[in-house]
């Protein structure tokens, strides 16, 4: 098992670790205690724009620029990807993301492009920031896994592959109302690629976002 492999793989189970206390909880509230709860329950917001709930959910479309380094990035240029995530906030401080990502890049002097399907999870760190807690920048970890499919006349040259996938990403949600927006860079390291004539190469990209909260 490769050194990138291992780190995904623990990456992956820190991410588990840190959003199942928040899973975990209960939202029993003792009998004497109901009363005084109900005093607060209109301050409680589910993520359609106050801070400081935990639990808020969203899903959102996520597209922008893909690039490989490496061997994969001398035979590849420029491309585009496209995404779907639902993200929640289990705890004050961490958030945790489940997605998938498709990602298309043309082959230098080659018809065709080198197709990318992702599926994966990010553990999100950091503040809630502004008036209601809107603003949350924040860095993440994660694993995923990808199949890496060349097309047409690449088909020739290159072979189909499945490879592990350690996402590094840094950025910023912003929650206005029910609508979420962000933007972030995403640094993937990139585990047993070998498409043939291509032995290796990570994945960069940048990406824009906008959902919904519930």
């Amino acid at each position: 098992m490769s050194f990138k492999t291992r780190w995904g793989i623990g990456a992956f189970a820190a991410a588990v670790l840190l959003a199942a206390p928040a899973f975990a909880q209960d939202d029993y509230i003792p009998e004497d205690d109901a009363d005084e709860a109900s005093i607060y329950d209109t301050d409680i917001d589910r993520g359609t724009g106050g801070g400081g709930v935990f639990n808020d959910l969203n899903v959102s479309v996520t597209g922008g620029l893909n690039t490989y380094t490496g061997d994969i990035g001398d035979n590849t240029g420029a491309g585009g990807f496209f995404g779907v995530q639902a993200n929640s906030r289990p705890l004050p401080l961490v958030g945790l993301e489940l997605g998938y990502e498709g990602a298309r890049n043309p082959f230098e002097n080659l018809d065709g492009g080198l197709w990318r399907h992702n599926v994966g999870a990010l553990a999100k760190v950091g503040p809630q920031l502004g008036a209601n807690g809107d603003l949350r920048p924040f860095v993440g970890a994660g694993f995923g896994v990808s199949l890496l499919n060349p097309s047409e006349d690449a088909e020739i040259l290159f072979d189909n592959d499945v490879v592990t996938e350690v996402p590094l990403a840094a950025g910023v949600d912003y929650n206005l109302g029910p609508v979420t927006a962000g933007a972030r860079a995403t640094y993937r390291l990139v585990g047993g690629e070998d498409l043939g004539l291509a032995q290796d190469g990570n994945i960069v990209n940048f990406g824009l976002q906008l959902g919904g909260a519930f």
